[in-house]
C-alpha cells in the first residue's frame, strides 16, 4: 500500500531586520556631536574662569580725613625700616646719653643746680631738726630701685595739707624774705619738708624744687632733665642733704617752679611761698591750669605776719583751681630756730 507524504515547504524564511555596524556607530557619535554643538551654543557667556589668587593682608590708615592703604609687603617693609631705625638710634644712644637733649626739655635746665655761694654747710641745731635718711625709710629697704609703677598710693602733709597718691613734687620758696623773724621761716619750711618724705617708700617718687628768682632741682645725677626721685634710703639721704644746704636769698619768681613741677606729672604739688608780691595773675594762673589738665593736686601752703586777712589771694584761687587746698601759717608764731 502505498503512502502519502506531505509536500516540504521549500520557501526559505526572511532574514531578521537590522542594520550595519558601521552606520549605527555613525549615527551615535552624529547625535553625541549635535548635543555638543546645542550645549555650547546655549551656554552663558562673559563668565571667564577666575585664577587663583594669593590672600594679602591690606592695612588702612585714616589721618586727617585722608585714607591710606598698606599691603602686607608694605607693612613688612615699614616694619623693617622702623626696626633698622631703632636699631641706629639705639646704638647712637649707647653711644652719648640716654638722657634727652637740653633743647628737648621744656624749660631751659642750665642753672638749677645751686651754686657753691647759695649753698651753706649747715643751720646750727636746725640740722637736729631734719631727720637723717634712716629715720624716714619705713621699709627699711636698700636703695635698689624698684619697677616703675609698682607703688601704691600714701600719703603725706605739709603743715596739716593732707596728700595722696604715689608721685609728690615739693616746690618751696627761697627768696630772701624767707629768712625773717630770725629764719623761722625757712627753717620751719625745712623741717616740715624733710618730716613729709617719711611716709615714702622705695616705690613712691618725690621732687623737690627750691626756687627764688629760678629753681634749684634736687638733682645729683646732673642730668639735663630733672627726674623723680624714689623713696628709698639712698634717695632719701640725698634729699636730707640737699634741703639741709639750701639757704635763703633772692628774689621770687613762681611760674617757672610750677612749669617744672607740672612736667613732671606728679599726683600732688606742695606748693610753699612767703610772697604777696608778684602774685600770679590770672593770664597766668590760667596758663597753670593748662599745663596741669587736671592731673595734679596743687596744694598751697601761705606764711604771712599776723592773722589770715580772708582774701581770695592768688594762693587761694591756685589751690581751688587745682583740686587742693589752701593753708596760712603765721611765721610769727613759729618756733624760734634753736
Amino acid at each position: 500500500m502505498a503512502s502519502r507524504t506531505s509536500p516540504v515547504d521549500a520557501t526559505p524564511a526572511p532574514a531578521a531586520w537590522g542594520l550595519p555596524a558601521w552606520l549605527l556607530s555613525a549615527v551615535l557619535h552624529g547625535l553625541l556631536f549635535i548635543t555638543a554643538v546645542f550645549c555650547l551654543r546655549f551656554a552663558p557667556r562673559g563668565v571667564a574662569p577666575e585664577a587663583d589668587r594669593p590672600a594679602s593682608i591690606v592695612l588702612v590708615n585714616t589721618s586727617a580725613g585722608e585714607v591710606e592703604y598698606f599691603s602686607e609687603e608694605e607693612a613688612n617693609d615699614s616694619e623693617s625700616a622702623a626696626a633698622a631705625a631703632a636699631a641706629q638710634a639705639f646704638t647712637a644712644a649707647s653711644a652719648g646719653s640716654p638722657l634727652p637733649a637740653v633743647e628737648e626739655a621744656p624749660l631751659e635746665m642750665a642753672g638749677l643746680l645751686p651754686s657753691a655761694g647759695e649753698l651753706q654747710g649747715g643751720f646750727g641745731d636746725l640740722a637736729d631738726a631734719l631727720p637723717d635718711a634712716s629715720d624716714l625709710t619705713s621699709d627699711g629697704k636698700d636703695g635698689r630701685r624698684p619697677l616703675v609703677g609698682a607703688g601704691a598710693q600714701t600719703r603725706t602733709q605739709v603743715f596739716g595739707l593732707q596728700g595722696e597718691g604715689s608721685k609728690f613734687v615739693y616746690v618751696f620758696d627761697r627768696s630772701g624774705s624767707m629768712e625773717g623773724y630770725g629764719g623761722r621761716p625757712i627753717a620751719a619750711a625745712k623741717a616740715e619738708l624733710a618730716a613729709s618724705l617719711g611716709p615714702l617708700e622705695s616705690t613712691h617718687q618725690f621732687q623737690i624744687i627750691f626756687y627764688n628768682e629760678r629753681p634749684t632741682v634736687l638733682n645729683p645725677l646732673g642730668a639735663a632733665q630733672p627726674r623723680l626721685m624714689y623713696g628709698n634710703e639712698r634717695d632719701k639721704t640725698l634729699a636730707i642733704d640737699f634741703i639741709r644746704r639750701i639757704s635763703a636769698a633772692g628774689g621770687t619768681e613762681h611760674v617757672r617752679p610750677l612749669q617744672l613741677a607740672l612736667g613732671m606729672a606728679p599726683d600732688v604739688i606742695f606748693f610753699l611761698t612767703d610772697a604777696e608780691e608778684p602774685r600770679l595773675s590770672d593770664d597766668e594762673l590760667a596758663q597753670v591750669r593748662r599745663w596741669n589738665r587736671g592731673e595734679s593736686v596743687i596744694n598751697t601752703i601761705e606764711f604771712g605776719a599776723g592773722p589770715f586777712d580772708g582774701e581770695n589771694n592768688f594762693l587761694v584761687k591756685l589751690a581751688k583751681q587745682n583740686s587742693g587746698q589752701h593753708i596760712y601759717i603765721d611765721v610769727s608764731k613759729l618756733p624760734a630756730v634753736r
